[in-house]
């Protein structure tokens, strides 16, 4: 999918990033509502969205994800105590284990790339001309893979100017330079075309498929916690980790128990990405700070200062005052 300009162009995304699973034939966020999630939710069609806010040829019953445009069939849902494994099993927190279904029908990235199952992109379509994509990123390469990445920020207000524009904030990890998944906490605004604020934990698209877990609701002034780790004994490479997208301020965590399938090697402190963004009040109150950002490597042993990169945002259209500041523990997006 399309990232900011530079990144967009130098790997391919994880589905937006996009590389990156296969049971729900729903794009439910969860399959029935439980104590502690909002109530079954659809994510938000491509057919919602205006004509001009979508890459040509995206079929209008597919659905928008943090990764991209995804049929419905390639949306699963992870619920809480299930775990999806490398070998595509879904180990339930009965004990049973299930093979997900593949789902065989390509995704397209936000800059109008067809995602075929098998990993393969032909640019078929043209991009949107309203702004869609990763607008801005803090991030860096590691020569070590990453064991945990842990950050903190507050839901900001909703746009002033509500229509079918989505949203997303997170911080993330991803492999270099074959990437083959994104894991992310993400706090979205209308990903349910609620035009609300929900948090839930993602990882895309090994075989074309993107997971998530159930979503909980988040409202303005909320304090979140996005916290991806390795569960297993620091040191050694870990094929089970954990996304946790925490609301402190209600209690409540969706968590994603998942597979990384590759070391972990770009490190994302924090991410604005957006569909169908045509003027600057259609962006959340801002600017946005993602704060106590703390990065582990796989020996637990924590980055004491990482280098953060941002990205060329000259070329975004509407340009709404984009910048980004970091120090060591924060990264703060302007727009």
């Amino acid at each position: 999918m399309k990232r900011f300009a530079s990144l967009g162009k130098s790997v391919a995304c994880a589905g937006i990033i996009a590389s990156m699973f296969f049971f729900a034939l729903a794009a439910s966020a969860a399959d029935a509502p439980t104590n502690n999630t909002a109530p079954t939710l659809q994510l938000t069609r491509v057919s919602a969205l205006p004509a001009q806010a979508k890459p040509a040829g995206v079929p209008d019953d597919y659905v928008v994800t943090p990764n991209g445009y995804f049929s419905p069939d390639c949306v699963a849902t992870v619920h809480q105590g299930d775990e999806l494994q490398a070998n595509g099993m879904i180990r339930r927190a009965s004990g049973v284990a299930e093979k997900a279904p593949t789902c065989g029908k390509a995704n397209f990235s936000l800059q109008g790339e067809r995602v075929e199952p098998n990993g393969h992109r032909s640019l078929t379509n043209t991009p949107p001309p309203e702004q869609s994509g990763w607008v801005q990123a803090a991030n860096y390469t590691s020569s070590t893979p990453i064991g945990r990445i842990v950050a903190s920020w507050t839901v900001p207000s909703a746009p002033s100017a509500k229509s079918n524009q989505v949203i997303y904030f997170f911080p993330g990890l991803e492999q270099l330079p074959n990437v083959q998944s994104i894991l992310q906490p993400v706090l979205g605004w209308n990903g349910y075309g609620d035009k609300a604020w929900t948090l839930a934990s993602w990882n895309c698209c090994v075989d074309g498929t993107t997971f998530h877990s159930d979503p909980i609701a988040a409202k303005a002034g909320d304090k979140v916690v996005g916290d991806t780790y390795a569960t297993c004994t620091a040191g050694q490479a870990c094929s089970t980790w954990k996304i946790d997208s925490k609301n402190t301020t209600t209690g409540q965590t969706s968590t994603l128990t998942t597979n990384p399938y590759a070391d972990l090697t770009w490190v994302f402190g924090g991410v604005l990405e957006v569909y169908s963004v045509a003027s600057c009040n259609q962006y959340p109150g801002g600017p946005i700070t993602f704060s106590n950002i703390q990065v582990y490597d796989r020996s637990n042993k924590r980055v004491s200062n990482p280098p953060w990169q941002g990205s060329d945002t000259s070329g975004i259209d509407p340009q709404c005052n984009y910048g980004l500041s970091t120090t060591a523990t924060s990264a703060t997006l302007s727009y």
